[in-house]
């Protein structure tokens, strides 16, 4: 109960960010966000299983070049 009195009172006291403070934001992130390099499970291939792979008609893991 103590978790969701919580997460009511931040609910409450919530107050969403400017245009400014969102623009600022998404300036700041830019470089980060813009080459899947922390995201390589939705940008490569490395984290698909073999089974999906072969499916989709690509090589499995070990014949992967290294």
């Amino acid at each position: 109960m103590e978790v969701l009195r919580q997460n009511i009172a931040i609910a409450r006291d919530f107050q969403p960010m400017t245009a400014q403070e969102m623009q600022a934001l998404r300036e700041r992130v830019v470089p980060y966000a813009t080459d899947g390099r922390f995201e390589l499970f939705k940008s490569s291939k490395k984290f698909d299983a073999d089974v999906g792979r072969k499916q989709h008609g690509f090589p499995t893991q070990d014949q992967l070049p290294t």
